[in-house]
């Protein structure tokens, strides 16, 4: 086994790491410099990586044109002299199978295991509040009832991500618990930077090493906002919609620049009601952590949800009309302006324009009459 070691970061999703990721890539100069290797051609190589280790669960992700983009990235990594990272969320979805063949491929180096981790009392809200953002209709009661204590197999779209020790044991088969990198969100009176911090600790780096900053892009959204969206992708349905229109017009263009703009404040949060479960959840997790020797970068006490504020209600038809006014009024101010239909004339100026250059006659007559 070489000693170059390589880092997989494998989520968990809603625990900052599209920035983690983001900021990444925008700092791969200075990481290289630093000793580490983010490899990959394209900002998206890490993540059509992990889909082509699940077609089955990612079939609509699956791009041909990328199909050798995993081991183009391992060759890379062989050639570089020194440790190098991998990172995206969806390698959380892995079966132990599949973790298994990217353990085999990367027999080459020293494998470290790197998992972001946040309290239940954020994840829970935040990741309703995501599948929203793409294309769901449950509301966030429904969502609550679905995702109570998980029973010991249970691997339904929520816990199939969030599942803590289910994950770990995946990914740490066979590597030394020291070589496991459990990275807790701080809280959120926690620092400004202090996620970025403890990430980077893990490769032996400071924010110092890789200065550039980045704007957030997730956006976080009103209660009210939220459920415009809910009821906007009743009407929106997948079968009437194709993704690639939803994600470029809705999410991208009514989320991202519209809803964004205003005020995210009052968002879903988790309620009194569920504190209990979800803190005995986060028990159990902490406890699965610390008897398994994980490295913990951290506070294994920043999982344990916090008592959660009074949360916003579901706006009234009232209300929603105004949340729903003003996010039109934005896209009218914002929404790129349509091109004028052409006309004949139109058409023909550029012919026009040839013919006048290449003629001297035609042109000093036309001057005359200027």
């Amino acid at each position: 086994m070489s000693g170059h070691p390589v880092y997989l970061h494998v989520g968990l999703p809603k625990t900052g790491t599209t920035h983690l990721q983001d900021r990444m890539w925008v700092n791969r100069d200075s990481a290289l410099a630093a000793g580490l290797f983010y490899p990959g051609d394209l900002i998206s190589s890490h993540f059509h990586a992990a889909v082509l280790l699940q077609p089955e669960r990612y079939l609509d992700w699956v791009d041909p044109v990328h199909s050798g983009v995993w081991d183009a990235m391992v060759t890379q990594m062989r050639a570089w002299d020194g440790p190098s990272l991998i990172s995206h969320e969806l390698y959380a979805s892995a079966t132990h199978e599949q973790a298994a063949r990217v353990r085999r491929d990367l027999a080459f180096a020293e494998l470290h295991i790197v998992v972001t981790a946040r309290d239940l009392g954020r994840q829970i809200p935040s990741t309703w509040q995501e599948n929203v953002k793409n294309q769901h209709t449950t509301s966030f009661d429904e969502f609550l009832a679905a995702v109570d204590v998980p029973r010991p197999d249970f691997r339904d779209p929520f816990w199939e991500f969030q599942d803590l020790p289910r994950i770990l044991d995946t990914w740490a088969d066979g590597v030394p618990a020291e070589q496991v990198h459990v990275v807790t969100v701080p809280g959120p009176d926690g620092p400004r930077g202090e996620l970025w911090a403890r990430y980077l600790s893990v490769f032996g780096l400071a924010p110092a090493d890789l200065p550039a900053e980045i704007p957030s892009t997730n956006a976080g959204l009103s209660m009210g906002q939220v459920e415009l969206l809910r009821r906007l992708n009743i009407r929106l349905q997948p079968d009437d919609v194709q993704w690639s229109r939803y994600e470029r017009a809705v999410k991208e263009f009514l989320v991202g620049r519209v809803l964004f703009a205003g005020d995210p404040r009052g968002g879903p949060v988790l309620p009194k009601t569920a504190l209990p479960w979800a803190t005995a959840c986060a028990e159990k997790h902490i406890q699965f952590i610390a008897e398994r020797g994980f490295d913990v970068v951290g506070d294994l006490d920043d999982l344990l949800p916090r008592e959660p504020r009074t949360p916003s209600p579901v706006p009234d038809d009232a209300a929603l009309l105004e949340i729903t006014l003003d996010a039109l009024a934005g896209v009218m101010l914002s929404m790129p302006l349509p091109e004028p239909p052409r006309t004949a004339f139109d058409r023909a100026k550029p012919a026009l324009r040839a013919v006048y250059r290449r003629s001297g006659p035609l042109r000093r007559l036309i001057d005359r009459f200027r």
